[in-house]
């Protein structure tokens, strides 16, 4: 089965395991955008692991997608 690769994924992820950083890069998730609700040590931990791919994102945050 073919599978195409997720570009972006944003919003509040309620406080998942850290492990959930691994297992968005292995399903080839291009940009993550974790909102407060994630918790403080999975952002950081998105943070270090995406890069230029981790999106500052909350309330009011406009992102645009060209």
């Amino acid at each position: 089965m073919k599978r195409d690769k997720v570009y972006l994924v944003l919003g509040g992820f309620h406080h998942p395991p850290i492990s959930c950083v691994k297992e968005f890069k292995k399903l080839q998730v291009e940009k993550v955008a974790p909102s407060h609700c994630t918790g403080d040590l999975v952002r950081e931990a998105f943070r270090k692991e995406y890069k230029e791919n981790f999106i500052e994102y909350g309330v009011g945050k406009i992102i645009e997608i060209k």
